[in-house]
């Protein structure tokens, strides 16, 4: 199992409370969409990358972790709440794809799972998410790390 499987692994061993047989609760969806939207405007606002206004200061990047982790576990949670069983492991970043570009296809992919509810578009959020992640410095064992210790 790759380690993405294996932090998504951990997720649904703490959610197997909701019975499998209950339908989409849509609503309940919609609501961690919103809450993952605003947790990812949070990891934008502590990347510093839009701040333009403001003398360049260096990123904390232990509250960027955490502004990061606390999206990862909302957006875990909206998988599990789409009844997804397993996600791929993420391998290869885009080099060509800036900072504002990966924001906003996240935001976009987020939304397209909002209206269609497809695992497909779930696969592309949470594989643009980790590819954010790393282009913030972030890697995969510090994820797993301090994922794994909450």
């Amino acid at each position: 199992m790759n380690d993405v499987a294996k932090l998504y692994q951990v997720y649904i061993n703490r959610e197997v409370q909701v019975a499998k047989n209950e339908i989409l609760n849509t609503t309940r969806i919609n609501q961690k969409i919103l809450s993952f939207l605003h947790d990812l405007s949070e990891v934008a606002l502590e990347s510093r990358c839009y701040l333009f206004w403001e003398k360049e200061e260096p990123v904390n990047h232990q509250q960027l972790l955490e502004n990061y982790l606390e999206g990862l576990t909302m957006l875990m949670s909206i998988g599990y709440e789409l009844r997804i069983d397993s996600i791929k492991n993420h391998t290869e970043i885009p080099e060509n794809q800036d900072l504002y570009s990966l924001f906003f296809k996240i935001y976009q992919s987020i939304l397209n799972v909002q209206k269609q509810y497809s695992s497909e578009d779930y696969q592309n959020t949470i594989d643009d998410y980790f590819t954010l992640g790393f282009k913030l410095g972030i890697d995969i064992d510090e994820i797993i790390d301090n994922y794994q210790n909450d």
